[in-house]
């Protein structure tokens, strides 16, 4: 007997210990916010733009559109995620965007649990740093 007069041992009811039936669903709406606040905290990025270039002019997005700059794509067991950046002038492109790519990667997978499947960067501008 325990301390509070039951038997020891038990957990989960049916006596298995950790099995509890049930599905995890996490939205793309949740990974695009785990994506975003991962990106903009990476060095030289400037901002997320806008997967639609209006004659050529990638836009800024604030923070509470940064969902519009990250596209997740979810089926099976499959995360396939598109970026739009803009990435700070005078940096190589390609190692921002490396580093990019494995921070989100290892955010996502951290969080959620599920590996990323794809991960496509596409850069829509350069802007000098603020």
């Amino acid at each position: 007997m325990n301390a509070y007069g039951g038997a020891q041992g038990g957990g989960a009811p049916g006596g298995r210990e950790g099995a509890i039936g049930g599905h995890l669903n996490v939205s793309d709406r949740a990974i695009a916010d785990i994506v975003g606040f991962t990106v903009l905290e990476c060095y030289g990025v400037v901002g997320m733009a806008s997967p639609s270039l209006r004659q050529g002019v990638a836009s800024l997005l604030t923070r509470d559109r940064l969902h519009q700059g990250i596209k997740v794509e979810q089926t099976g067991d499959q995360l396939r995620i598109k970026l739009y950046i803009i990435i700070e002038f005078g940096l190589n492109v390609a190692e921002v965007a490396g580093n990019v790519r494995s921070q989100v990667a290892y955010n996502v997978e951290k969080m959620t649990g599920r590996p990323v499947n794809g991960l496509h960067i596409y850069v829509q501008g350069v802007r000098l740093g603020e």
